[in-house]
């Protein structure tokens, strides 16, 4: 009896390695890089197999799912494997085609395992979230002690500590670039250090902007064949010197050639003016059997070199067969009077405590069409460490906010709310203090509900008229009996609402859109707003209504 016992245990032992022996594990892809040949088969390889990367028996089959399927062999253990299509040229690689490791599964512990493939070995990454640019050559008379970066759209052209190249261990210089979120085209120039130092062909030429798309590669190689600052000799280039310039014109604005040469673009940065080692403003040009006709700007044709008195002058002629060198002297501008006193100074007075080291800020307003980070127009410190910024003087009114190169970092006020326009005449000031107490992507606190206080109503307001919430929230119902503000006992009024971590947008209304608010002009406002995580009271003015829209 008892050897009867031991040989049922005797053939449970066996039947149970027999079955985990027989188990098979389904391998599943669910998705593969865009540029996946459609005509080409994907294998599975590995341990199993003797890791043969073309064996036809391990082909996945597309589902009617669209992913792709195998079913290992029977077996057990840990299966180690890796996908190709169909030699070890193209097998699989990471994000950016770098090498990982094998992939592994435990036959006794899954059934169905589901893999991604990120990139192949043969193909370009086209996901790849970095781009690594690698410098193969430079020029012989590039200065050992200078550094190379970047100036690009991701810094304004302004190159920072972020945009150096490095030095591998082997001597190669190399940058990697995380691209931002919904960026995908990355436009540079190589400078050593700032734009006015940057590449050139081999003759010294400015080049157009060097362009990338990110996921197309990882790796990028380029070669440096010149400095625009430090030509190798003139014999194939004129170049253009100027000379002297009107004393108002704003330090840090560029200039540029507008010229047949160009389509006359006035902004082109192909043809912007450089500094060279003298610290003069120069540009070279290729010599050509044709006459140069052109001006010089600032950026635009509103900027444009003038005559003393303020009229267009005539194109400026040169032939560029015969001659070598070219004086410019630029005696004023067209949107700038004559030098000295023609200008107001915009000083920033305090910023948030919150405001990032090395934030780069601006001016915008109805002198730039509003474009909340144009470069002339970003704030430098002054002598005295400030942030200062100058205008030319025009006539009519200034208007302008504060911003940190977009309108979602524009400022704030201290509620937290947008502010109105500065506004301002020109020739009412010559130095305008500013102060900046929030960033619209910086909140300071968690705010669940937000008190809003009416402190003053028209005098014309009827006594005995409601007064009402217009909110985002509730569709913008301008009469909406929930949203009508009580009164305090001092008679300003007042309502709490819930923020649910949001901004909230609304008008002051009588009841009806025919009774909204308006400015002190008499004009529609644009939408208030309160912005998530400033404030959790808030004070406005209503200045007039609509129905009543006469002066008070």
């Amino acid at each position: 009896m008892k050897n009867r016992s031991t040989y049922i245990i005797l053939m449970l032992a066996i039947c149970v390695v027999l079955m985990s022996s027989c188990k098979r594990v389904v391998i599943k892809i669910d998705s593969i890089p865009e540029n996946t040949p459609a005509d080409q088969p994907i294998y599975v390889t590995g341990n199993f197999n003797n890791w043969d990367p073309g064996e036809e028996m391990y082909i996945l089959r597309m589902g009617t799912d669209s992913n792709y399927y195998f079913k290992l062999p029977p077996g057990y253990g840990t299966v180690e494997y890796k996908f190709t299509r169909g030699d070890w040229t193209t097998v699989e690689k990471g994000l950016c085609g770098e090498e990982i490791d094998n992939r592994q599964l435990s036959v006794a512990t899954n059934d169905t395992i589901t893999n991604s493939i990120q990139s192949w070995n043969d193909l370009d990454p086209v996901n790849c979230p970095q781009l690594t640019i690698k410098i193969e050559n430079m020029p012989k008379n590039t200065p050992v002690s200078d550094v190379i970066a970047i100036a690009s759209n991701f810094n304004s052209w302004d190159p920072d500590d972020l945009s150096v190249f490095k030095k591998s261990s082997s001597g190669d210089m190399y940058l990697t670039v995380n691209r931002p979120p919904g960026i995908n085209r990355l436009e540079y120039k190589l400078t050593r250090g700032k734009l006015s130092a940057s590449e050139s062909d081999e003759f010294g030429n400015a080049i157009p902007n060097r362009i990338v798309e990110f996921g197309k590669k990882d790796t990028v190689k380029v070669n440096i064949e010149g400095w625009t600052d430090l030509p190798k000799g003139s014999s194939n280039l004129v170049t253009l010197i100027i000379k002297n310039l009107p004393e108002n014109t704003p330090h840090y604005d560029d200039l540029f050639m507008a010229s047949n040469l160009n389509s006359w673009v006035t902004d082109d940065r192909n043809y912007q003016f450089q500094r060279n080692s003298k610290d003069q403003l120069f540009i070279s040009v290729p010599r050509k059997k044709i006459i140069l006709e052109y001006k010089v700007t600032r950026g635009d044709w509103n900027t444009q070199e003038v005559d003393k008195n303020g009229y267009h002058i005539s194109n400026r002629e040169v032939d560029l067969e015969n001659i070598d060198s070219v004086y410019i002297d630029i005696i004023r501008w067209e949107d700038m009077g004559r030098s000295g006193g023609d200008d107001i100074t915009v000083i920033l007075d305090s910023l948030p405590v919150s405001t990032p080291d090395g934030a780069k800020i601006y001016i915008s307003g109805n002198f730039n069409g509003w474009n909340p980070g144009r470069l002339r127009h970003r704030f430098r410190k002054n002598a005295n460490g400030e942030y200062a910024v100058n205008l030319p003087r025009d006539d009519g009114d200034i208007e302008f906010r504060i911003t940190r190169g977009s309108w979602e970092t524009a400022q704030l006020d201290s509620y937290g709310s947008d502010i109105f326009p500065y506004t301002y005449n020109y020739y009412d000031i010559d130095t305008l203090f500013v102060n900046v107490e929030n960033w619209k992507d910086m909140p300071t606190k968690e705010v669940a509900d937000v008190t809003l206080v009416i402190d003053m109503l028209p005098e014309n307001t009827p006594t005995g008229d409601n007064i009402f919430l217009a909110p985002e929230f509730n569709g913008w119902n301008p009469g909406d009996e929930n949203w009508i503000f009580d009164k305090l006992p001092d008679g300003r009024l007042i309502i709490t609402f819930p923020t649910n971590g949001n901004t909230v947008k609304y008008k002051i209304t009588r009841g009806g859109w025919d009774t909204v608010e308006l400015n002190e002009e008499g004009n529609d406002i644009p939408n208030r707003a309160i912005y998530y995580g400033f404030a959790d009271t808030v004070h406005i003015n209503v200045l007039r209504w609509r129905d009543l829209n006469h002066h008070h």
